[in-house]
C-alpha cells in the first residue's frame, strides 16, 4: 500500500486529503451523538420530574377535594355522597401506592411516606368518626343544628395510637383537617422543592453537557490541524524542499553553470523522477537544450496545478468556516423564533409588542417594520420599530396603503419601491413591503396587521409564509387579550350593578357570606366605606348581624333554613335597631353548572314606605275624627228638630251651628279634593291681574271677625304696590288657610302682623304670629302631606295636615317660592314670593286674562 502511495505526488496529496476528511466526519458524528444522547438523556430526566411534580399536585388537589366532601356529607347526610368519597379515596389510594412505587431518592420516599400516614389517619380516624356522627344525626342520638367537635369524640370511641406519629389528630378536631392538610401542604412544598432541585440540577447537567460538546468541536478542530501539521506539512516541506534545491540547480543550468548532482529521495514518484531526469540532462546539457526546455515547461505545468490544489484547499476551509457561520446564524434564528413565541402566548403580550416587533424584524432580516391593530374598521394604535413619526402617519392614513389591500383581499400582499431622496444610502434604492394581515378566525376579519421593510432583495414565498405563522399566533393573542378585556369589564360592571341597587344582598356559598355595599350601610358595619367594588366577604357572623334585628328569632330560624338549603317560598318582615330600619327579606337559590351553588338574599329597605303607611293610617283616623264631629253636631241639631216643637230662636241658633259645620264639612272635602286634583295634575289656574293688597286684607277682615283675641296688622309701606297675575280663588285659599293656621297655633292670642314688601321683580309677603312655634326638627316635613308635628300642644289642635301640602302646591303653580321660620314658643314667620307676571309655554289669552295647566 505504501509503494502504491509513493508512485505518485498526487496519491499522496489525496490520501492526505481523505485522512482529514474520514478523521473530521468520524468525530464530528461521535460529538453529534454523544451530545444528542446526553440532551436526550437530560430531557427525559426534565420530563420525569415534570411527571412526578404533576401527580404530587394531584394528589394534595386530590385531599382537598376529598376533605371539601366530607364537610358537605357531614352538612347534608346524603348517602349518594359516599360512593364520591370512596371513590376519592380510592384514587388517593393508587396515587399515594404509585409514589411508594416509584419513590426514586430520599425526599421523594419521605414524601410518599408521609402521605400514606396522612392516609392511613384520616381513612382510620377521621372518616369513621364523621359517618358515625351522621348516622346518629339521623337516627336522633345527635340533635345538634351544627357540628359540635366534642360529639365526634362520644360517637366513636378513639383507639389507642403511635404517640410518635406523623398526623396527630384528635378526634375532638377530627372534623377539622385543616391543620393535617396544612401539613400535607408543607410536604408537598418540601418534596416539589427538592424536585426543583432535582430539576436545576439537571438543567445544569444540560448545560454542561452542551459545554461539553462546544469543547469536543473544538478538540475536533484540534486534531484536524494537528493532523495537518503531522501528515502534510512535512510532505509539503519535502516537497517544496526538492523543488527549491532543482530550482536553484536549473537556475545555475541557465546562467551557464555546471549543475552539482541532486540527491534522489524517492526515485519512484515524480520528484524523484524529475531530480533523476535533471541530473541526466545536466550531464548532457548541451546536446539536450531543446529537452531540458520542455523538461522546464512540464515543470512549470505540474507547479501550477499543486498551487490550484493549495487554493482548493483553502476554498474548502472557507467553505467550513461559512457553514460554522450559518449553523450560528440559524441556532440564534431559533432562539429568537422561541422567544418570539413564549412572548405571544404570554398573557402579559400587550406590554411586549415592541419586543415582538424588533425579533420578528430580526427573524425576518427586515430593516424596519410595524404591528398595525385593527377595530371596527379603524386603526387604532402601531407599534413600530425602525419607523419615523412621518412614515407611520403615511402608513395608516394613505387610502391606497398596503394595510387597505391586506384588508380588502384577506392575505398578504408585497409592494416594491423605487427611492431615489431622502434615503441613508449613498445611491438609489428599492424598498420591498410586505404586510400580512392578522385575521379572526371566527369572523374572518383583520384586526391586526404585520408590515415590514428590507432593502436587500423582495421576501419570498418561505419567509412570507414563516410570517404567516406569527400572524395566527399573534391573532390568538390578541384574541385572548380581548377575551380577558371583555372578562374584566363584565366583573366591573356586575360589580357596579351589585354596588348601584338600592337592596342589600347577601350571598351565601358553602361556608362563606358575601354582602354589597348598601347590606353593610344598612347594619352599620365600619368596612361600609373602604371598598367600592365587587362582593366584600363578610368579615362577621350571622348571629352578630340577627342582633341589630328587632325580630331576632325568626330572623335566625329564617337564616337557618337557608343555610340548610330549605329555601323559603315566603319573604319575612323586619325592623332593625328598635325600628330604626324596616325592611323585607326574600330568597332566591342560585344554580348554574347544573348544580346548586348558594343562595341569595336581598333585604328591601321599606322605612320610608312603613312611614308612608303609618302616615296614611294617621290620616284615615285623623279624616274619620274630623268629619266625625262636624256630622255628629249635623246629626244631633237635626235630630233634635225632627223630634221636638223648638223655639224660633233655638232653631235659628241649631241652623247656624248646622250651617257651621257643613261649611267646615265642605272645607275638609274641598282639602281632599284639591289634594286629588293636584297629585293627578288636573288642577287648573285663572290668571288675572290682581291687587294682592286687598285680597289680602279682605282674607284677614273675615277671618279676624271669627276671633277676639287675635290683632290682626297689615304693613304695605308708604308707596302703592304692583298688581301681580295670579288666580283670585287660590290666593283667598292659599292666604285664608295661612292666616287660619296663624290664629289656630296661637291659642293664647297675640298681634298677627301681614307684611307685604315689594322686590324687584317679584311681591314678598309675610304672615307673623306670636304662637306655639315648630320644632328645628319638623321644619324639613310641614309642607308634607299628612303631616303634623307631633308633639301635645299640637295634636290638642285639630286638622288633617293637608293645609300648608295645598298652600306650596300654589306657590309652586304661581312659579313662585314659600318658607317657613320658626321658634318653639315664639311663634313662627311664614314668607311668600311671588313673581308679577307668570310665564307659561301652553297659555290662552283673552284680555289680561289666561289659564294655566298646572302640570307638576
Amino acid at each position: 500500500m505504501k509503494s502504491w502511495l509513493n508512485r505518485t505526488i498526487g496519491r499522496q496529496i489525496m490520501s492526505a486529503f481523505y485522512m482529514i476528511i474520514l478523521t473530521l466526519v468520524l468525530t464530528s458524528a461521535g460529538v453529534y451523538f454523544y451530545t444528542k444522547n446526553q440532551v436526550q438523556t437530560s430531557r427525559q430526566e426534565l420530563l420525569t420530574l415534570n411527571d412526578h411534580r404533576t401527580r404530587a399536585t394531584n394528589l394534595y388537589e386530590s385531599w382537598q377535594s376529598l376533605q371539601y366532601e366530607m364537610r358537605g356529607f357531614v352538612l347534608l347526610g346524603d348517602e349518594a355522597m359516599l360512593e364520591e368519597i370512596e371513590k376519592k379515596k380510592e384514587n388517593i389510594n393508587q396515587q399515594t401506592t404509585w409514589f411508594e412505587k416509584n419513590a426514586r431518592f430520599k425526599e421523594e420516599k419521605q414524601y410518599a411516606k408521609d402521605a400514606r400516614s396522612l392516609y392511613t389517619a384520616y381513612t382510620q380516624r377521621v372518616m369513621p368518626s364523621l359517618t358515625n356522627y351522621v348516622a346518629a344525626k339521623k337516627d336522633g342520638d345527635v340533635t345538634e343544628p351544627f357540628l359540635q367537635m366534642a360529639t365526634l369524640g362520644k360517637v366513636t370511641k378513639a383507639p389507642k395510637l403511635d404517640p410518635k406519629r406523623k398526623f396527630n389528630i384528635k378526634t375532638k378536631s377530627a372534623a377539622d383537617m385543616s391543620s393535617s392538610i396544612v401539613d400535607m401542604e408543607t410536604v408537598f412544598t418540601k418534596y416539589r422543592n427538592s424536585l426543583n432541585k432535582q430539576e436545576l440540577a439537571a438543567q445544569e447537567k444540560l448545560g454542561k453537557q452542551v459545554n461539553a460538546s462546544q469543547v469536543l468541536g473544538f478538540i475536533n478542530l484540534a486534531v484536524l490541524l494537528l493532523i495537518i501539521a503531522l501528515l502534510v506539512r512535512p510532505f509539503v516541506s519535502r516537497l517544496t524542499g526538492q523543488l527549491r534545491q532543482l530550482n536553484r540547480e536549473s537556475s545555475r543550468l541557465a546562467r551557464g553553470e555546471d549543475a552539482t548532482p541532486i540527491k534522489v529521495v524517492n526515485a519512484r514518484d515524480e520528484i524523484g523522477e524529475l531530480t533523476t531526469t535533471f541530473n541526466q540532462m545536466a550531464a548532457s546539457i548541451s546536446s539536450q537544450k531543446m529537452q531540458l526546455v520542455s523538461s522546464n515547461d512540464e515543470l512549470q505545468s505540474q507547479q501550477e496545478e499543486l498551487v490550484a490544489q493549495q487554493e482548493e484547499l483553502q476554498m474548502q476551509q472557507e467553505e467550513l468556516e461559512e457553514a460554522l457561520d450559518t449553523t450560528l446564524r440559524n441556532e440564534t434564528h431559533l432562539r429568537y423564533r422561541n422567544e418570539l413565541t413564549e412572548t405571544l402566548a404570554s398573557r402579559e403580550t400587550l406590554t411586549a409588542y415592541p419586543a415582538i416587533i424588533e425579533k420578528l424584524i430580526t427573524i425576518t432580516d427586515a430593516e424596519l417594520g410595524a404591528i398595525v391593530f385593527l377595530d371596527d374598521d379603524r386603526y387604532t394604535d402601531i407599534v413600530s420599530y425602525g419607523m419615523t413619526p412621518d412614515q407611520q402617519h403615511q402608513l395608516l392614513h394613505s387610502s391606497i396603503s398596503l394595510l387597505e389591500r391586506a384588508r380588502m383581499h384577506k392575505h398578504a400582499v408585497r409592494s416594491t419601491k423605487q427611492v431615489t431622496s431622502d434615503h441613508p444610502l449613498p445611491y438609489p434604492y428599492s424598498m420591498y413591503e410586505t404586510v400580512v394581515p392578522v385575521m379572526d378566525p371566527s369572523t374572518n376579519t383583520m384586526i391586526a396587521s404585520i408590515y415590514l421593510v428590507r432593502y436587500r432583495d423582495q421576501f419570498n414565498e418561505e419567509q412570507t409564509e414563516e410570517i404567516w405563522s406569527f400572524s395566527r399566533q399573534l391573532a390568538l393573542s390578541l384574541l385572548r387579550m380581548r377575551v380577558f378585556d371583555e372578562i374584566e369589564r363584565e366583573r366591573e360592571k356586575t360589580s357596579k350593578l351589585l354596588h348601584s341597587i338600592r337592596e342589600a344582598v347577601i350571598y351565601i356559598e358553602d361556608d362563606k357570606i358575601f354582602a354589597n355595599k348598601p347590606l353593610l350601610a344598612l347594619f352599620h358595619h365600619p368596612s361600609h366605606d373602604q371598598f367600592n367594588e365587587g362582593l366584600m366577604t363578610l368579615d362577621v357572623k350571622i348571629e352578630e348581624l340577627a342582633v341589630q334585628v328587632d325580630q331576632h328569632d325568626a330572623f335566625l330560624e329564617y337564616m337557618s333554613r337557608v343555610c340548610r338549603h330549605d329555601i323559603p317560598t315566603e319573604g319575612l318582615s323586619l325592623s332593625l335597631n328598635k325600628e330604626e330600619r324596616f325592611v323585607q327579606v326574600y330568597a332566591e337559590g342560585i344554580q348554574y353548572g347544573g348544580r346548586f351553588r348558594g343562595t341569595m338574599l336581598v333585604l328591601r329597605d321599606v322605612t320610608i314606605e312603613t312611614g308612608i303607611d303609618r302616615m296614611k293610617s294617621e290620616f284615615v283616623s285623623t279624616v274619620s275624627h274630623e268629619l266625625r264631629t262636624p256630622l255628629a253636631s249635623i246629626f244631633g241639631y237635626t235630630e233634635l228638630m225632627l223630634a221636638k216643637d223648638l223655639p224660633v230662636d233655638r232653631q235659628q241658633r241649631y241652623l247656624t251651628t248646622i250651617h257651621s259645620e257643613t261649611q267646615r264639612l265642605t272645607s275638609l272635602v274641598n282639602d281632599f279634593l284639591d289634594v286629588q286634583r293636584m297629585e293627578s295634575s288636573q288642577q287648573q289656574y285663572q290668571f288675572v291681574k290682581l291687587d294682592l293688597r286687598n285680597l289680602i286684607q279682605e282674607v284677614a277682615e273675615f277671618h279676624a271677625g271669627s276671633t277676639s283675641h287675635h290683632q290682626l296688622t297689615l304693613e304695605t309701606g308708604d308707596r302703592p304696590l304692583r298688581w301681580i297675575e295670579a288666580d283670585e280663588p287660590k290666593m283667598r285659599q292659599l292666604f285664608g288657610n295661612l292666616i287660619n293656621n296663624a290664629i289656630k297655633y296661637s291659642p293664647d292670642g297675640g298681634e298677627i302682623e301681614l307684611k307685604l314688601e315689594e322686590l324687584e321683580d317679584r311681591l314678598r309677603i309675610q304672615i307673623i304670629d306670636e304662637g306655639i312655634g315648630i320644632p328645628q326638627h319638623a321644619l324639613p316635613e310641614v309642607f308634607s302631606k299628612f303631616y303634623r308635628v307631633d308633639n301635645s300642644d299640637s295634636r290638642k289642635i285639630g286638622g288633617t295636615g293637608l293645609g300648608l301640602a295645598i298652600c306650596q302646591e300654589i306657590v309652586r303653580a304661581h312659579d313662585g317660592l314659600i318658607h317657613v321660620e320658626s321658634t318653639v314658643g315664639s311663634g313662627s314667620i311664614f314668607t311668600i314670593e311671588l313673581p308679577f307676571e307668570q310665564i307659561s309655554s301652553l297659555e290662552t289669552i283673552t284680555g289680561t286674562e289666561h289659564t294655566k295647566d298646572h302640570k307638576r
